[in-house]
């Protein structure tokens, strides 16, 4: 018998449309602006809009190294079962992120004018000044919500509650939207009045998410009880990636708008990058939904130290990405055209035109930027920190702004769209170049792609790892797991108990769990230690806690569930969790 990774697959699958529904969401306000901007307000205005992208991809360098750690630290707890740490740095993450929120709205405020210079409004472009300042000081308040919606983002999903992910953006898009046409067409309110109304939807969504944290069966509960301090050391180490993937992101389109600015178009290659900006925030939100889905499930992965379940992991997100990437890359290259006439009028008809060229151009690289943003949160996830942080500053900065600086006399504003696909080659060859040379040969199976910090877990050899699919497989599981037992020395008490305990709650769980039309699986893990044995089951079925039931219903009839009573009563501990819509039993004998 075998683990067929189908939990794993099927856990991702479930979890990414919320996450990238989610992860679109803290960017989509910024891309129907855009779209606004660029129809209704001119060239300039989107110029001034174009100009703001490193200021927000600084804001969400802020909210990627505390989203990013924080559900990968909190996974990683939940994956060892200890729900208490992961509320301890739940509620670390939450007080850092109210004090750097503070912060980053005092700073913009006071120093809009300056920001705006800095970014690129001066000389040439010194009419972009206003504009700049104006949509600064409207937007800066969506910065806080930004912060926590990452947060919230995977750890609602950790929660079990990724439905209200979904019901925010749909409430804070329509909202963003009609915000946005009240403000052009009625209010006339500018660059300054389509910041508030983004950041008011911003504040929509936020309200909704935080209504989760009323519930009562919650795992995330903030307390200022047992805090430490090395939570957050904890945070912002294993965030860092996400930290650098931003700020490099943030320097990177700095120097690509100064190299839009010396071209010969000078505003109109800005307001063409803005465009590209834009569609590339929104693409790369989806691919960042499949990145983010990969480290949330890695994390809880190295929490468990299941090596066969990183290799599953590695499989389906290699395929999602493509399947994510080539959707994307299709839509860009067929309808290049409407989508960047979507940000232009009549006045602008060149700059539409240069972003047309931009979007088809870019479109080729979205695949290999999947894999990339892939890579990258899965050794993050699995907490190799230096591999990812330097294959994210790689990818996001100098991989993309040398050769746009090496072909800009040559294509002049064209430079720039070829060095995003550039870029990301280069990148990937060096994942494939570094797993070679790992391997010692060729990497072509998952298993050469795992990178993962060694000693992890126990010797494949004391490990028995297979799942359940239907009610037969139960009695053939249960001898496996004897036998296994048997071969590794196990006593013969300790044997039995294993068989039966797998037996038992196995026959349990198909018998109530596995109903109505979805597929469902469960996933025996068991491992010999030096002192004892461990039995982990993970079932994909209905919540349902044996301990609690337990404890409800332990004055009833005793011949009643005996084999839930029988477990609690003969293993040393037991221990339930819920996470990911998943039912975690972790027994000790």
């Amino acid at each position: 018998m075998k683990n067929n990774g189908r939990i794993i697959s099927r856990l991702f699958r479930n979890s990414v449309i919320s996450i990238i529904l989610a992860a679109i969401a803290t960017m989509i306000g910024i891309v129907i602006d855009g779209i606004v901007i660029g129809r209704f307000l001119g060239p300039d205005c989107m110029a001034a809009y174009g100009l703001v992208t490193p200021i927000i991809n600084l804001a969400t360098a802020f909210s990627g190294i505390l989203a990013a750690g924080a559900q990968i630290i909190c996974a990683q707890h939940l994956g060892a079962g200890d729900a208490g740490r992961a509320r301890k740095a739940f509620s670390m993450c939450m007080i850092i992120t109210v004090v750097i929120s503070v912060i980053m709205v005092a700073v913009v405020l006071i120093f809009r004018s300056d920001i705006a210079v800095l970014l690129g409004a001066r000389d040439k472009s010194a009419h972009l000044l206003a504009p700049t300042s104006d949509y600064l000081l409207g937007v800066v308040f969506s910065f806080p919500m930004v912060l926590f919606l990452f947060e919230f983002n995977s750890l609602m999903r950790l929660d079990g509650d990724a439905n209200r992910v979904i019901v925010a953006v749909v409430v804070m898009t329509v909202l963003d939207i009609v915000g946005d046409l009240v403000n052009v067409l009625v209010i006339h309110g500018g660059m300054l009045g389509m910041g508030i109304t983004t950041s008011l939807s911003y504040v929509a969504a936020l309200v909704i998410m935080l209504l989760h944290f009323t519930k009562k069966d919650i795992i995330f509960k903030f307390s200022f009880k047992g805090l430490r301090i090395k939570d957050l050391a904890d945070i912002f180490a294993t965030g860092s990636s996400s930290a650098i993937g931003s700020a490099s992101s943030m320097l990177r389109n700095a120097v690509l708008n100064q190299i839009m600015v010396a071209s010969i178009f000078s505003s109109t290659a800005v307001a063409a990058l803005g465009v590209v900006n834009t569609v590339y925030n929104f693409t790369s939100s989806c691919m960042i939904g499949v990145g983010m889905t990969t480290a949330m499930i890695a994390g809880m992965i190295l929490g468990e130290q299941d090596r066969i379940a990183a290799e599953a992991l590695i499989k389906v997100t290699v395929k999602t990405a493509i399947v994510v990437g080539g959707i994307l890359s299709a839509i860009l290259l067929i309808f290049a055209g409407p989508i960047a006439g979507v940000f232009g009028s009549k006045d602008g008809a060149q700059m539409v035109a240069m972003a047309e060229k931009g979007l088809r151009i870019y479109a080729l690289s979205i695949i290999f930027y999947g894999l990339n943003v892939a890579f990258i949160n899965y050794t993050q996830g699995m907490r190799r920190m230096v591999l990812s942080d330097i294959v994210c500053f790689l990818v996001n900065f100098p991989f993309i702004v040398l050769p746009a600086l090496a072909l800009f006399g040559i294509l002049d504003a064209d430079a720039v769209w070829w060095s995003f696909i550039i870029g990301e080659t280069l990148n990937l060859l060096l994942i494939f170049i570094m797993a070679g040379v790992k391997k010692h040969g060729f990497p072509f199976r998952a298993r050469d792609f795992l990178f993962l910090k060694e000693p992890f877990g126990v010797e494949p050899e004391n490990v028995l790892d297979f799942s359940i699919e239907q009610q037969d497989d139960v009695i053939p599981a249960s001898e496996a797991v004897a036998a296994f037992c048997e071969e590794k020395n196990g006593t013969q008490k300790e044997c039995m108990m294993l068989a039966l305990f797998v037996e038992e709650l196995a026959n349990n769980i198909v018998q109530y769990g596995f109903t109505g039309k979805k597929s469902h699986s469960i996933d025996v893990r068991v491992i010999r230690l030096d002192d004892g044995w461990t039995l982990r089951m993970r079932d994909n079925c209905k919540k349902f806690d044996p301990t609690e039931w337990l404890k409800l219903h332990n004055s009833e009839d005793k011949t009643k569930n005996i084999g839930i009573r029988m477990v609690c009563g003969m293993a040393k501990s037991v221990k339930y969790l819920s996470t990911m819509d998943l039912n975690n039993i972790l027994i000790t004998i």
